[in-house]
């Protein structure tokens, strides 16, 4: 049995696309010809007062770039951004408790990372709290919503 040459490429894709979209820090969406993955991945757990880093995947499977594609990441508080790094071809900025990613075209069966850094600082004497890491991308043909991911850390005194 042959497949037509779109079937042998989509097909693999959707079921990649399927596979990634189990988690609650991935989702998964599709623009025309393109399938995005965004994942947020990090630490389950930080220290009060201490860095720790995490890294935001945006993944084209699919046989079209995502083009004028952006990521907006929101840290609650007690989170704030300390850095980001973002990969070639994309830029990032940030306030205390957010960042733009851009990542203008995302060509076919590529993937950009941004590394953020951050710090969680806990009043004197607080409990433990979880903060929620959530991103979303929107590009032509996707729109806000459609791909989101997230990522909690509890934050411990």
């Amino acid at each position: 049995m042959r497949f037509p040459g779109f079937a042998r490429v989509a097909l693999p894709a959707v079921l990649l696309a399927a596979a990634v979209s189990c988690k609650d820090n991935n989702d998964v969406t599709g623009a025309p010809g393109a399938f995005g993955s965004l994942t947020v991945t990090g630490p389950d757990s930080a220290v009060s007062g201490q860095s720790f880093n995490v890294d935001v995947k945006a993944l084209n499977v699919g046989i079209s770039g995502i083009h004028n594609g952006m990521v907006q990441i929101t840290l609650p508080a007690p989170l704030s951004v300390t850095g980001a790094n973002a990969s070639p071809g994309t830029s990032a900025t940030f306030t205390t408790g957010s960042v733009t990613w851009t990542l203008n075209t995302l060509d076919s069966n590529t993937q950009s990372t941004l590394a953020i850094s951050m710090v969680g600082t806990l009043p004197s004497g607080s409990p433990a709290q979880t903060a929620r890491i959530s991103a979303t991308m929107t590009a032509d043909g996707i729109k806000p919503g459609d791909a989101t991911a997230f990522k909690d850390v509890q934050i411990t005194p």
